[in-house]
Parts: C-alpha cells; structure tokens; sequence
C-alpha cells in the first residue's frame, strides 16, 4: 500500500492544506478525488489515515479520520549534514512491520529485517547514483554515505546544496512507493577519511545508545578480485545487527581508499558473480545481505 509522506505537522483540528509537487502528487499522479482516503507518513514517524475533504484547482484540505500508528521514538542521532527522506522494508507492507524512526532500539534489536544495512557509495555518474538512492530506498538501506573518491568522474560543484535536495526527493518518492517507514538518510559527499570519519562517529553514537554489550557490526568492501577467501554467508553467520558496505565508483576503489578501509575495520568480499557496474553492485550488494538476513533461520544453524 503506498503511502504519503508529509514533511509538516498536521494543524491542531488534524487538517492540512496541500498545493505545489505534492497536490500534483496527490490529484494528478494517485487521482484522489472528495471522499477517498489516503494513509499518510507523519514527521513524527507516525502513520494516520487522511481523507480529501476539499479540492480545489491548485490544492487540496486533507483531515485527519484516524491514528494508524503511534509515532516513532526521535532519531538519537541528529546530523546538519543529513537529509530525512525515505525508509525501510522491502516488499513488506508498512502496516505489518514494527516501526521505528531509528531501526536499532536501545537494547540493541533491529527492527524490520533484524539487521540495519548502511552504505557507503563511491560517487558515479549522476543518473547512476540517483538510481542507487532510489533502489536501495526502496530496498532499506537506513543511511547513504555518498563518497567523492580517488576514481569518482562526479565534480563537487557549488550546487551541491540543490543536488541534495534532489536526492531527498528521490528518496521521499521511493519511500511514498514502497510505503516503507523507516527513515532513510543521506549525508553530503565527502572525502573517503571525512566519510569515514562520520561513520566512526555515527557508529559510536548508535553503540553508546545501546545497553547491548553483544552489539555486533560487520563492514565489508566489494572487491573485484578475491582478496579474501570468506564468503558473505560467512561474514553473516554472526548475525551482525548493522552491516556496512563501501562500494566503488565506475574506476572502482583507488589503492589508497582500499587501506583506508581496511584501517577502519572493513573486510574484502568478493561476490562470485559477474563484472557488475557500479549502481548494479550496490543494488546486488545490499539484496544479497538483506535476503540473507531475513532468511538467517534456515540457513543458520541455531539461528
């Protein structure tokens, strides 16, 4: 069921006025007309069912009928680099998942598929990398680490305020097609030791939140070659509550940003699949993990 995600409080009567890209969205995209009902993403996290009360020729008044679900606890961790946008839960609907606005509870649970997935993405060509945020959105990926590395062909530009603002809609947009409702973050590209640096502390904020001693995180680097002999269900038999992957641009990763890696903790994977461009071995990537994760109990012994 698709949703729609409202970036602004309702009023105090539980009404809200609609106009702009959303009243397009909403009159000329999903055709409401007076009457229908629609269920609606709060910025709170919470989801409510609205219906079209008035429509008018360039917006519309939704009210509020119910609560769906309660609102989602605050993101601990708060970052002006970041954009909110969009979610978690592939192919799940949103009504049957438990919900948070941070996937990982302070006892150290995941919600959704039980483990958080982040990644950290070499920026590629623009069109490449606007699919990437799309795909692992709707996929459920929690948070994008775009990368300006050595072999990047992306150029910082001082428009890189209104990029962002494109990739936050891209990732509304795919939140309001896979109604997912865990939220999505991207943060400005940076430099890999910036990145990583954030990485660590975003790492550090979530561990210390926690009162889960056993917390435990796997960070993997795709790599062409084998470098290293474990496979990914190897890497996943722990049962990792947060998976970090670091993927390459089209020139892959430079030699330098491959130890930098190493030096933060991350391990080789080699998946054993054909030569896959750049926004195809993220994609690939984070399925793989995600499919694996979910289906832990039937491959895992004890699981």
């Amino acid at each position: 069921m698709r949703q729609f995600v409202l970036t602004q409080n309702l009023a105090k009567d539980g009404t809200l006025w609609i106009n702009g890209k959303d009243f397009k969205y909403l009159a000329q995209v999903l055709r409401l007309k007076t009457g229908d009902t629609i269920q609606a993403r709060l910025p709170d996290g919470g989801l409510c069912q609205l219906e079209l009360v008035i429509k008018e020729k360039n917006r519309l008044l939704l009210s509020k009928i119910k609560d769906v679900q309660p609102a989602l606890s605050q993101n601990a961790e708060e970052n002006s680099e970041t954009v909110a946008g969009s979610t978690y839960v592939g192919g799940v609907k949103a009504e049957n998942v438990e919900q948070s606005d941070q996937l990982i509870e302070e006892n150290g649970a995941v919600r959704g598929f039980g483990t958080a997935i982040w990644l950290l993405q070499c920026m590629p060509k623009a069109a490449k990398f606007d699919s990437v945020i799309r795909q692992c959105t709707e996929i459920g990926v929690e948070k994008i680490f775009p990368v300006l590395s050595d072999r990047s062909v992306y150029a910082k530009s001082d428009g890189d305020g209104n990029k962002v603002e494109r990739w936050n809609r891209l990732i509304k947009e795919a939140r309001q097609q896979s109604a997912s409702p865990v939220n999505t973050r991207i943060f400005s590209p940076q430099k890999m030791n910036a990145v990583l640096q954030n990485l660590q502390t975003s790492i550090e904020n979530i561990t210390n939140s926690t009162n889960n001693d056993d917390f435990k995180i796997c960070k993997l680097v795709l790599t062409e070659a084998p470098l290293d002999k474990k496979t990914l269900h190897e890497f996943l038999a722990e049962k990792p509550k947060l998976v970090v992957l670091a993927v390459g641009s089209e020139g892959g990763i430079s030699p330098d940003e491959l130890n930098q890696l190493y030096d933060c903790g991350f391990k080789p994977l080699h998946l054993q699949c054909n030569v896959l461009r750049a926004e195809t071995a993220a994609i690939y990537a984070v399925s793989s993990v995600q499919i694996l994760m979910t289906e832990c109990a039937k491959w895992l012994p004890n699981a």
